[in-house]
């Protein structure tokens, strides 16, 4: 039993990954479907908690790019690992006639100088977020007083039988319930961004029929003295 859980797992994680790549052309209407077609703005309630220069990592298709493009043209920069999705935000720019900058990257490994931005932002990452490597180069990549924000969680405030399926549908995939349920992060998740360096704080925004968790993380001057020297001896 616990090998075909894991070889399920397994699947999972190598179809979704087909899906940011191969099938990122159909990403756009299947996040369309299983959010009740809430997904961009689910994505677009970080808006109000970004400040100054911006770097989202896993910037995907591009929703909020666009949206900082037109709000603060040049204070943001968007990086993803998956050449598909990137040209569908550079597609997405472009009908819209604004400029974007645009990168190809991982989050364990950010091309960027220490104390660039003011603020890093990804919405409903993967597990790659929590990684000593991703949290130990946002943290160098933020300049002092810089924030994390994570939008990592979303819940339905109603109860149809549309919710209810893709309720199903989000269990069956591994992912945390979008029913009627607390909108709280697991004590683990804060711990290991409390050791990476960053005092967290969450905020519910409504969207709609829904709510949407926003993670604030604030950067401390230094992450936890274990987490350093991890990290050291990794390297």
């Amino acid at each position: 039993m616990v090998r075909v859980a894991r070889l399920y797992r397994l699947l999972i994680r190598w179809g979704f990954a087909r899906f940011y790549h191969e099938f990122a052309w159909s990403y756009d209407a299947v996040a369309w479907l299983v959010s009740r077609g809430l997904w961009r703005h689910w994505t677009l309630a970080a808006l109000p908690y970004l400040q100054g220069r911006v770097l989202e990592v896993g910037c995907g298709t591009g929703h909020v790019q666009l949206a900082l493009a037109a709000a603060r043209p040049g204070q943001a920069v968007g990086l993803d690992e998956s050449p598909m999705m990137l040209a569908r935000t550079r597609r997405r720019l472009r009908r819209a006639r604004h400029k974007g900058a645009l990168l190809r990257g991982v989050a364990q490994a950010l091309p960027f100088e220490a104390a660039s931005f003011n603020t890093v932002l990804a919405t409903f990452p993967s597990d790659y977020i929590l990684l000593p490597e991703t949290l130990h180069e946002i943290h160098r990549v933020l300049g002092q007083g810089g924030n994390l924000i994570i939008v990592d969680a979303a819940r339905f405030t109603s109860s149809g039988i549309y919710e209810r399926t893709l309720d199903l549908a989000y269990r069956a995939t591994l992912q945390s319930s979008v029913k009627n349920v607390p909108i709280t992060p697991p004590s683990s998740y804060l711990h290991l961004l409390e050791r990476a360096g960053f005092a967290c704080e969450a905020f519910a925004e409504q969207v709609g029929p829904s709510q949407v968790m926003v993670l604030v993380g604030r950067r401390l001057e230094e992450p936890d003295n274990g987490e350093r020297s991890s990290h050291a001896a990794r390297r």
